[in-house]
């Protein structure tokens, strides 16, 4: 069965009430691609911090450096927090209220057209 083309519901600022981005979604196959990204989005900042700290402390990067690199027990608890914030951070998102936290006025959308379009429709001569 070939899957249906995406179709992005926002298409320009949020006037109302939020978007539903994945209405046809199953909400497991949702949850898991969102820990998955953020296995891998986590991934990636710990190397960034492992490079960056063995860059710091060696002034040279050697072979091998970001694979082998073993924290010491406070950079290894300073990483654990950060862990630990950043899955609050991405799981929050799955509770959070859909209410929108402000409100756009909806006359927004006519500073969004073009000279072009606004001249045809008579709104600027």
């Amino acid at each position: 069965m070939a899957a249906e083309p995406f179709d992005p519901p926002l298409a320009g600022p949020v006037i109302g009430q939020e978007p539903d981005f994945l209405s046809g979604l199953p909400m497991d196959n949702a949850v898991g691609a969102i820990l998955a990204l953020s296995a891998e989005v986590y991934l990636l900042r710990e190397r960034l911090q492992s490079l960056e700290s063995e860059l710091a402390s060696r002034k040279v990067l050697p072979a091998g450096a970001v694979e082998n690199h073993q924290p010491p027990p406070d950079e290894a608890q300073r990483r654990h927090d950060d862990l630990a914030a950043f899955t609050q951070r991405v799981m929050s998102e799955l509770v959070r209220d859909r209410r929108p936290v402000s409100e756009i006025h909806p006359d927004v959308a006519r500073y969004l057209k073009t000279y072009a379009q606004l001249k045809t429709e008579g709104k600027i001569t």
